[in-house]
């Protein structure tokens, strides 16, 4: 999946500064001990429907685990 800015405005156009969805990639580096998230591009903000934002948590703490070695993560997105 190619990661960034797609154009498109799935949800409608939220505002004028409104630049588009944006697919990124949620990653942990147990060897580096971190999460990352990769934008792929320069992101001021992003928005995210109530379900979607739950999911996205549940992502972070699912990787944030394992890179605590808790659980080995499985993708909710």
């Amino acid at each position: 999946m190619k990661m960034g800015a797609t154009g498109e405005f799935p949800e409608g156009k939220l505002n004028k500064d409104d630049e588009g969805q944006l697919l990124f990639g949620v990653a942990a580096d147990v060897r580096k001990g971190v999460v990352i998230v990769n934008f792929n591009t320069p992101v001021n903000w992003f928005a995210l429907p109530p379900d979607l934002a739950d999911q996205l948590a549940t992502l972070l703490q699912n990787k944030a685990n394992e890179v605590r070695g808790n659980i080995v993560s499985k993708s909710v997105m």
